[in-house]
Order: structure tokens, then C-alpha cells, then sequence
């Protein structure tokens, strides 16, 4: 865990590095193995897909470093409560790196997603959009600005997120699901009530069950419309950034 980190860095100042494969201990080994098993039990349909994990990271200036290596979900499972520390205080978690996209429309709004119910975390809650990053099958760079610019079409349908203004505002450890999250501020050329008409036919429109649409102002405003809602902790962190960015 670390303390959060506020700048404004643009993407192609993010230099994400992937370098081999992140092995658990032994003993948290065997209970990855017991914990997945418990999970495709529950849910066959479990997939133990590849992820990227930050094993470490460098702020110089407008410049974000970040060394990388491959994890899985299975190991993110395994390891993401937050009583592994003191169950294990000579292992390392999984630390897959989380993304969050503040997407800001044409016309000045900003996307909200309410969760599903059906959701693995937060089900129900107010959340912007993301995801995890995943790592390539070589070595190397990683654009991190790719992988979100993903998640955003994906989940909204919405492809002209620009690259030249996008702007990565902070880094924090969430404590609760135990792992990194980066925020990015993601300016769309498109207007909000365009991507409400056009968010059905994204692929993952299911991953919410809503789509709201905020000023900047309601975001930023800790009083605002969302003042009784259930807030993620994503949701709470984007807005702090935001808030930070924004002065």
C-alpha cells in the first residue's frame, strides 16, 4: 500500500515496462488453487484471464514510471482481501493495476455508471468506468493509454477518446480490494446524448446498469446529486483527483 498520488501527467508520459511473470509463495500458491476451485464451483464460467501487475512505480516530474509484470485473476482473488497482510506478511498480492476513466463528453459532462447488482465488487454502486490492465505475451511496453481507451469503448461504446488530452491525475491503493488504481481524465468528441443513443450496442453495456450523465460541477461538488447514493471507492478517489486537477 501507498499513499495517494496527485499530478496531471499526459498518457505518452507514461512509461509502463512488463517484465516476466509474478510467482506466488508456495503456501499462498495452494490457496489460489483451493480459492479458484471454490469459485468455478460457484460460477463455471469463471475465466482466470491474464493481468498486469505494478510492482512498482517512479513520479519524476510530468513523467510516470511504471515496472510491470504478469499476474492472474485467480491470484488476484487469492490475494485481495485485506486481512492477506497479516495472514501472510512475508507474501506479496497480486496487485493487478486497475484503471478508471473520468470520460469527459464534447459538451462538457462527464459519464457515470451505476453498477450491476450482479457485480463481483461494489454491486450497486455509483462507478465511472475501468477495468484491469493486461499484459502483452512479450515483454516490453505496455500503452496503458490503449488499454483504457479499450475498457471505454467496451463498456460505453464510445471509440474517439483523444490521446493528445488525455491526462493520467492520480494513483492510489484501494483498501479494500487490495490493489493499484490509476485515474485518467479521457476527453471524448462526442456529445453525452450521443453516447447515451449509441452506449447499447457496446459489448459490455452490461457491466452497469445505468448510465448517468453529470456536470463537472455535480462531480466535483461533495454535496451534489450523488451526495446520498452508494459511492465506490472509485468514484470517491476520481473525484478527490479531479478535484486537484481542476484548481
Amino acid at each position: 500500500m501507498f499513499q495517494d498520488q496527485s499530478f496531471s501527467i499526459p498518457v505518452d508520459q507514461i512509461d509502463c515496462r512488463l517484465v516476466g511473470n509474478f510467482e506466488l509463495l508456495y503456501r499462498v500458491e495452494e490457496v489460489r488453487k483451493s480459492t479458484w476451485a471454490s469459485v468455478c464451483a460457484k460460477r463455471p464460467a469463471a475465466f482466470d484471464g491474464s493481468l498486469l501487475r505494478m510492482a512498482s512505480y517512479r513520479v519524476e516530474g510530468e513523467r510516470l514510471s511504471i515496472s510491470a509484470s504478469r499476474t492472474c485473476f485467480s491470484a488476484y482473488v487469492a490475494t485481495r482481501h485485506p486481512a492477506f497482510a497479516s495472514e501472510h506478511p512475508q507474501a506479496d498480492r497480486a496487485d493487478p493495476l486497475g484503471l478508471t476513466a473520468i470520460v469527459l463528453t464534447a459538451d462538457g459532462k462527464v459519464i457515470v455508471t451505476k453498477r450491476s447488482l450482479l457485480s463481483d465488487q461494489n454491486p450497486g454502486g455509483l462507478y465511472l468506468i475501468g477495468g484491469y490492465a493486461e499484459p502483452g505475451e512479450s515483454d516490453g511496453p505496455v500503452d496503458l493509454f490503449n488499454e483504457i481507451a479499450r475498457e471505454v469503448e467496451e463498456e460505453i461504446g464510445v471509440g474517439d477518446v483523444s490521446r493528445s488530452e488525455a491526462v493520467a491525475i492520480g494513483l492510489a491503493y484501494d483498501p479494500v480490494f487490495c490493489h493499484p488504481e490509476l485515474f485518467l481524465l479521457m476527453p471524448s468528441k462526442s456529445t453525452a446524448t450521443d453516447i447515451l443513443l449509441g452506449a447499447d450496442a457496446a459489448p459490455d453495456r452490461n457491466e452497469a446498469s445505468e448510465l448517468l450523465i453529470y456536470s463537472v460541477d455535480d462531480i466535483l461538488d461533495n454535496n451534489g446529486p450523488h451526495k446520498n447514493a452508494a459511492l465506490t471507492w472509485s468514484f470517491i478517489k476520481a473525484r478527490k483527483f479531479l478535484q486537484l486537477h481542476s484548481r
